[in-house]
């Protein structure tokens, strides 16, 4: 599927939105959906429409998004990274996309992924574990059936992994100058049955593993602070506080 103008396909990319204004145009449940995603990315989401649906009000937690009720105005791009125009008017997309164009600003109209800059793929995430999958607009109901399969398969807990295994290589890069003996700790690391052990023993008993791994015991500082001693309880809540 062609992009923007026909320019050939789309690039996969993740952005970096934490803190940046985006602009979601409508007030239904498709730009709910748009706006719980942007504010799952951490942006400052601002949303526009002459009215918000009951569904937008249920799907958005309440005072999360800046909702402006009210038809879009070309001035409503001002300062934003980006904007996703989700009404069910086509003139008013298609005003969304020139206005935004006009002034460089990256513009993905809903159902309309050749006049849109970039389309949002389908998501599984679980912190800062995240799986995208997209058709490139070609049938958004096969990526839609393969997203609700794949969000069955991902565990849980993998999020809290990837943020330990985050912990452990940023200690690999202050403890160990050789890159070669990096890429073999952490390649090794991806060799352990690290979930196994969180599941099991909780996250104490993974972050000695990777301490064991990284180096002799006479040469360990500070990791093992904090985390269960020798007859203790170790704590297996996931990382919403949930055990």
């Amino acid at each position: 599927m062609s992009g923007a103008d026909g320019a050939g396909g789309f690039y996969p990319i993740v952005l970096c939105l934490g803190g940046r204004r985006a602009l979601v145009v409508g007030g239904g449940k498709v730009a709910a959906r748009k706006a719980s995603g942007l504010l799952d990315a951490g942006a400052r989401v601002v949303a526009v429409s002459p009215k918000f649906s009951p569904a937008f009000i249920r799907l958005v937690p309440s005072g999360a998004v800046t909702c402006i009720e009210r038809p879009y105005q070309a001035n409503d791009l001002a300062d934003a990274s980006l904007v996703i125009a989700a009404t069910d008017d086509p003139k008013v997309n298609a005003q969304v996309r020139a206005d935004a164009r006009h002034i460089g600003v990256w513009v993905s109209v809903v159902d309309d992924p050749e006049n849109s800059d970039f389309i949002v793929p389908a998501v599984v995430r679980r912190g800062d574990f995240l799986l995208a999958m997209s058709s490139g607009g070609a049938s958004p109901g096969l990526v839609g059936h393969l997203r609700r399969e794949l969000d069955l398969l991902v565990p849980d807990d993998i999020g809290f992994l990837v943020a330990l295994l985050a912990k452990a290589r940023g200690r690999i890069q202050r403890a160990v100058t050789d890159p070669d003996r990096r890429r073999e700790l952490m390649s090794h690391l991806l060799t352990l049955d690290l979930l196994s052990t969180l599941r099991t023993e909780g996250a104490g008993a993974v972050i000695r593993q990777i301490d064991d791994l990284i180096a002799p015991r006479d040469q360990r500082r500070g990791l093992h602070a904090g985390t269960p001693s020798a007859g203790e309880t170790p704590d297996r809540r996931g990382p919403d506080g949930h055990r």
